[in-house]
């Protein structure tokens, strides 16, 4: 599951960033594995299942998370300009789109 690109447009904060701030804010991504993912509202979207790099060097191109169901595992990649912060010490993502934006682009 994917994020749509429409839905994002309200991310453009996340494009903006200094090419130093999406380098540090991609090389604290990379060692995330495991990590909580957190919506900007707080609420809990998943797990880091893994980084994926397919068109940039210096910042990964998704995050892959991993939300646990009663029944079965699901994944869901979001775009890397949907991340806000990477918290080394609270092993945590926050993302810039709240858990509504979230549900409605990808229904569980």
């Amino acid at each position: 599951m994917t994020i749509s690109r429409k839905m994002l447009e309200g991310t453009v904060e996340g494009r903006d960033r200094k090419p130093r701030e999406r380098a540090e804010l991609g090389r604290r991504l990379a060692a995330s594995e495991g990590y909580l993912v957190l919506a900007s509202d707080g609420g809990h979207v998943g797990v880091v299942d893994h980084i994926r790099y397919e068109q940039h060097a210096d910042h990964p191109d998704e995050i892959v998370v991993r939300r646990r169901n009663v029944l079965l595992r699901r994944r869901r990649a979001i775009p890397f300009d949907s991340v806000q912060a990477v918290d080394l010490k609270q092993r945590t993502v926050t993302l810039r789109i709240d858990n509504d934006a979230l549900n409605r682009s990808n229904p569980p």
